[in-house]
């Protein structure tokens, strides 16, 4: 089973939640685009038009919320729908090949991982189309804050994916000593039950070894993360001190530089995303192998 598959067969459920994302990604940059105009009007004393505007922000704003509601309905209605759909397709698997921790993972934590992605994914593939709406945006402002945006968004997005793929080593390394921590709980359980005094220590040996390997699993993936904001967040700095230079020379107002700027928090607000799918989908491919080598013992 691949996610295309899956995506098959909750076509309805993607469908709804598609639109609540699109929907509240263009209530984010609608509502900015307001206030930019806003400030430019105060400054040009037309009250005025400033009631009218700050009117259709309040309204904006209320639609905003009550579309975030409908988009939670519609996450929590694919995320069921995909996790019902792969409980099913292992529910006649033939596990003498698997140990009892292996599949409980399978069952608890694996389809879990892989509903949460495509759930998130569907909003997140509605944030790409929110890169391209924002470079449109600053190309038409000024070809020189565009350019240098695209370069450094291009070298940011090939340093996440590039250095993502290389933890995918470390993620498979985290579910093995999963299995292992979770199988040595089963045990515990029946010595417990019986009434027996623990002597095995290998507990809190695989416990130390998962949390071991999550750490460096998660540490490296948000090191990725950090290191590209931090150099996207200098880029920002810099444009925002030409853009304060182009106001000084009447060439640009003063509410485009508050546009940009909030602008450029999406842009790093999405590219922390970004650094999440590369870190989510290691461990998805993980966990549909995983869920696939299942199957097989159908």
């Amino acid at each position: 089973m691949n996610l295309f598959t899956i995506l098959k067969k909750t076509k309805k459920e993607f469908a709804f939640k598609l639109i609540t994302g699109i929907v509240i990604r263009s209530l984010l940059l609608i509502i900015p685009y307001y206030w930019s105009n806003l400030i430019n009007l105060v400054t040009e004393e037309k009250y005025s038009v400033v009631t009218k505007l700050i009117i259709i922000i309040l309204i904006l704003s209320l639609l905003y919320y009550v579309w975030c509601y409908l988009n939670q309905k519609a996450w929590y209605n694919f995320y069921n729908k995909i996790y019902l759909e792969l409980t099913n397709s292992v529910m006649n698997a033939n596990i003498k090949n698997i140990s009892l921790g292996e599949y409980t993972n399978i069952i608890n934590n694996d389809i879990d991982i892989i509903g949460t992605f495509l759930g998130n994914g569907v909003t997140r593939l509605v944030q790409i189309v929110e890169f391209l709406i924002i470079y449109i945006y600053f190309l038409n402002v000024n070809f020189y804050i565009f350019l240098i945006t695209v370069i450094v968004s291009i070298l940011m997005a090939y340093v996440i994916f590039y250095l993502g793929s290389k933890i995918q080593k470390e993620n498979k390394y985290r579910k093995e000593n999963l299995d292992i921590k979770t199988m040595n709980i089963h045990n515990i359980y029946d010595v417990i039950k019986s009434n027996k005094k623990i002597k095995d220590n290998s507990f809190i040996a695989s416990t130390k070894a998962y949390l071991k390997s999550n750490a460096k699993f998660n540490v490296f993936a948000n090191a990725i993360i950090y290191l590209s904001l931090f150099i996207i967040e200098l880029v920002r700095y810099l444009i925002i001190i030409y853009a304060i230079y182009l106001v000084s020379q009447g060439k640009m107002s003063l509410g485009t530089v508050l546009l940009i700027y909030t602008y450029y928090a999406k842009i790093i607000a999405n590219f922390e995303v970004l650094g999440t799918i590369s870190a989510e989908y290691q461990s998805v491919k993980v966990s549909i192998k995983r869920l696939n080598n299942l199957k097989k013992e159908i």
